[in-house]
């Protein structure tokens, strides 16, 4: 396991931060729940509050990944599998998703939980690209709790049209035999609906790992990997309540 030890200094600084976002976002976050109940659109409500609090674009980016419109919230939490029974499922990973999520809290990112019940982090999603050039780290984390999780089968799913794609699609071909971790890793063109596809095929029953909201509405079990290590690692997320 990466060793997660930071300084006292660094400690205070990380949870310093967590706690003057907390503090600051709770009524705004409060407001649009209220909001919401009755039927409101998130987006517009969301701007509409973040406007009368005068939130930054940081801050508005926290509640659109936070705050969910309650018919979502329901159908969410129930398509989640915990984390200790995946054993002799096939597994399907959204590759950027999960990876990058991982990378954020080995980052030390806040890492939020949303109403949904999933994990999410805020980093800001247009820099993906350069983000991705980095993700080794995160990825010896996730196949680490893979094979001590073990699956049937393992399948990454990789955005083609993110550079470099292609090397990283073999380099963790070449680290899943390392942990011997039957499965593949690929990159497509149509990620996202091939993700929904595979991940709603009742013959194929796979479990598909990722926390995009869009994806979790259209497939059937959903894996929270970045929850799942947060919670070997003793680590708790930020909540806005």
């Amino acid at each position: 396991m990466r060793d997660m030890h930071v300084s006292s200094d660094d400690f205070f600084n990380f949870s310093q931060r967590e706690e003057l976002l907390k503090e600051k976002l709770l009524k705004p976050a409060r407001d649009i729940r209220s909001i919401l109940r009755w039927g409101y659109p998130k987006f517009s409500t969301i701007r509409f509050v973040a406007d009368h609090f005068q939130l930054s674009l940081e801050e508005r980016h926290i509640l659109t990944r936070v705050i969910m419109p309650p018919d979502r919230v329901v159908s969410r939490i129930n398509k989640k599998v915990t984390c200790t029974n995946i054993k002799n499922r096939n597994l399907l990973l959204d590759g950027y998703n999960v990876l990058l999520s991982v990378d954020s809290l080995l980052k030390k990112e806040p890492m939020w939980f949303c109403d949904d019940g999933y994990i999410r982090d805020t980093r800001y999603y247009f820099s993906k690209a350069k983000q991705a050039e980095d993700i080794e780290e995160a990825l010896e984390e996730v196949l680490r709790f893979l094979s001590e999780a073990s699956p049937k089968s393992v399948f990454v799913l990789l955005d083609a049209q993110i550079s470099r794609s292609g090397e990283l699609a073999g380099f963790i071909r070449h680290k899943m035999r390392e942990y011997g971790i039957s499965g593949e890793a690929k990159t497509s063109k149509l990620a996202d609906f091939e993700l929904k596809t595979e991940g709603e095929n009742l013959e194929k029953n796979v479990i598909l790992a990722t926390s995009d909201g869009i994806i979790i509405d259209s497939v059937r079990e959903v894996l929270d990997i970045p929850a799942c290590l947060m919670e070997k690692m003793g680590i708790k997320p930020v909540k806005l309540y």
